[in-house]
């Protein structure tokens, strides 16, 4: 009797380890998509992985896409309601962007309500089809939940390579700041074309996704975020 006794105790504590490590394992694959997980571990390899990306694209001649993007009325809900409530927004946002994203793109959360998106080799056509369906799988889960869940971001699409991953960056952002001034559900496009002759600036076509019809707004300048040197 005491050996059975024994050798349930000892599958007990096994089923246990073993639901402890698959929890733990749900909630690391959750942090790597901008989840539950502090941030700056996320932060980090996304940018390390965005320059190795962005020297391959130099090296090969291939297409480079980055984006930002923002959780619209982030601040609000945590506000008026609780930053658990806002966490979960977040989350859900994380979770459309994994269903909306290709094998080859990645998502991480850089901070706050800031996510950034790379998307390796991805021209024009295929950026666009990945961000219209990230809005759309984002309105869903709104539609779902009945939260206030839509995003406003900034996207980049070098068919040339750029200067510098910095100066790409400082392009999305800036893009990402014009959006958000327009309004909630709002995504601005920048695409770096061929120098169509030698010596003339990379010609950059610019194209808001939701304006007013008729409605002719320039993209601002570079601005200083508030806290930046």
């Amino acid at each position: 009797m005491t050996w059975q006794t024994v050798v349930i105790a000892v599958l007990a504590l096994a089923l246990t380890y073993d639901l402890y490590l698959r929890g733990r394992a749900l909630f690391k694959e959750r942090g790597r998509a901008g989840g539950r997980l502090t941030w700056n571990e996320n932060r980090r390899a996304f940018y390390e992985l965005a320059g190795r990306e962005f020297e391959r694209a130099r090296r090969y001649d291939h297409p480079f896409t980055l984006s930002y993007f923002d959780l619209d009325d982030y601040k609000e809900v945590a506000d008026r309601f609780s930053h658990a409530a806002a966490e979960e927004m977040l989350w859900l946002v994380a979770e459309s962007a994994r269903r909306s994203i290709r094998a080859s793109d990645v998502v991480a959360r850089l901070g706050g309500d800031t996510f950034g998106m790379l998307l390796p080799e991805a021209g024009p056509e295929a950026a666009d089809t990945v961000i219209r369906k990230l809005q759309q799988t984002v309105r869903e889960e709104s539609d779902a939940t009945a939260l206030p869940l839509s995003i406003s971001g900034g996207v980049v699409t070098c068919l040339q390579p750029a200067e510098s991953l910095e100066a790409v960056i400082g392009a999305v952002d800036r893009l990402l700041t014009g959006a958000k001034s327009v309004g909630n559900d709002t995504i601005w496009c920048e695409v770096i074309a061929p120098q169509p002759l030698e010596g003339f600036e990379p010609a950059r076509l610019r194209r808001p996704f939701r304006l007013p019809p008729g409605f002719d707004m320039p993209i601002p300048p570079l601005l200083r975020r508030h806290g930046d040197g």
